[in-house]
């Protein structure tokens, strides 16, 4: 009944609102499959049939299977970045607190379940579809390493860093300690880091440990890290 109700909806020319709706079930759909089951063993057919909408619905807004999914990987990166990024005022007036709190939201953004699944997905089959695995880098890991590198050249900027401070490189070790290591572990089937709590604690002794080595003045973590935006 409920696929039903929900052909009915989307039958006919759907208007701008209905439009976006339709988008957004679609890529929502799409996500879910391709996270449970896999790039190769999911077809637009299934996520026609799962989204219930037809199947040229889908293909008139993608016209292929890799299209759809690289546009499910160009979403993924930029709800991350929606979601982490700071405000230009809390960048300027404290930069060093925009950092931990951009790393605090993002820690928990690559730990939730549809990232894990789709990461699973890049390592089980990145191999054979070597172009959708670059396509992730270019819409999620780049961006987020150019996010990390520009606060921390806001931190430098306002005069806290060591002098010679590589910032392309330290943002990339940074977000390594911070984000790659934590990742890696729940991916290879570790039960880590499952509250807040365990990754405000994490998150505070790799902050510490980090900063202590590019700090002029080491300093204990942000004052209201817990506060979340």
């Amino acid at each position: 009944m409920a696929d039903q109700d929900r052909k009915r909806k989307f039958s006919g020319r759907p208007d701008s609102r209905m439009s976006e709706e339709l988008d957004a079930l679609i890529l929502k759909t799409a996500t879910r499959l391709f996270g449970e089951q896999g790039y190769a063993a999911t077809s637009v057919e299934q996520i026609a049939a799962v989204a219930g909408v037809g199947k040229q619905t889908i293909y008139r807004r993608h016209p292929s299977k890799e299209s759809l999914f690289k546009t499910v990987i160009a979403e993924l990166g930029n709800s991350f970045l929606r979601a982490a990024s700071p405000s230009a005022e809390m960048v300027s007036s404290d930069p060093l607190q925009a950092l931990y709190k951009t790393m605090r939201m993002l820690l928990d953004l690559i730990l939730s379940p549809e990232t894990l699944s789709l990461s699973r997905t890049f390592i089980a089959e990145g191999w054979r579809f070597p172009d959708l695995v670059n396509h992730a880098g270019a819409h999620i890991f780049d961006p987020l390493e150019k996010l990390t590198c520009t606060l921390l050249t806001a931190v430098s900027r306002a005069g806290l860093l060591k002098a010679g401070c590589d910032l392309e490189e330290t943002s990339q070790m940074l977000a390594t300690l911070c984000l790659g290591g934590p990742h890696q572990q729940v991916l290879f089937g570790r039960r880590v880091l499952l509250t807040a709590q365990d990754r405000d604690h994490y998150l505070d002794h790799a902050w510490r440990a980090f900063m202590t080595g590019i700090l002029a003045t080491p300093v204990p973590p942000p004052s209201g890290n817990r506060d979340r935006r």
